[in-house]
């Protein structure tokens, strides 16, 4: 999985010009892959903000509905039902050529299936088409029964509020290792020790930035 944010634009936020050694440009690098994975623990998004570059098969189980809900994906190329609950091969469905063609036997859309949405990505729903062949995903009673080639992920490249959440907390860790890790920084204003805290998750205003903007999946409670 890619990181959100590169090490080039990490420096800007920590307020370094000169270059970069190999092991400082590969300790950055992993800070901010290390950052990224955190956002997407934390946003609940297992695929991630970017999409994976190639096609990637996955399984699931039909459920006997005229729609399926997918994890998010930026495209999809392939989609295969098995004819049958015993079979063990899948038979591929037409593709169509565009979204709502009428010339596939399923098409992609986001949002809800009783209110889909044709024009925006991620895709989370696949629909069958009513001028195809078939009516519905065979129902695998938990056992699959459809397999998707898609490039799964949220989109094609990160959203600015998830770079910038990204760099936020990587210059911040960056500083606090500058600083020796010290548990106490000073305040001139109070002229004592101020204990700082340690955030077992992403700092507070991150977390603000994450769910005020809606990044943040919901808990999913089932159809």
């Amino acid at each position: 999985m890619t990181s959100y944010a590169t090490v080039d634009q990490l420096k800007i936020r920590v307020n370094m010009t000169a270059a970069l050694s190999a092991a400082k440009t590969t300790a950055y690098t992993e800070i901010l892959d290390a950052m990224s994975r955190k956002i997407d623990k934390f946003c609940r998004r297992p695929d991630g903000y970017v999409s994976t570059a190639a096609d990637e098969t996955r399984y699931f189980d039909g459920r006997g509905r005229n729609y399926l809900r997918i994890p998010e994906c930026t495209s999809i190329t392939l989609v295969s039902v098995k004819d049958a609950y015993s079979d063990t091969t899948y038979v591929a469905w037409a593709t169509p050529t565009t979204v709502l063609a009428g010339d596939g036997d399923w098409y992609p859309a986001a949002g809800s299936y009783s209110r889909p949405i044709f024009n925006r990505t991620p895709y989370t729903l696949l629909l069958i088409d009513p001028n195809g062949d078939y009516s519905g995903f065979l129902n695998g009673y938990k056992v699959v029964t459809v397999q998707i080639a898609a490039k799964w992920g949220y989109a094609t490249t990160a959203p600015s509020p998830i770079r910038e959440a990204t760099l936020a907390e990587s210059a911040r860790l960056i500083k606090r290792f500058e600083a020796s890790m010290s548990s106490r920084t000073a305040d001139s204003n109070l002229g004592m020790l101020v204990a700082s805290v340690r955030m077992a998750s992403l700092s507070k205003d991150i977390m603000d930035l994450l769910v005020a903007g809606m990044w943040v999946l919901p808990l999913y409670a089932g159809e």
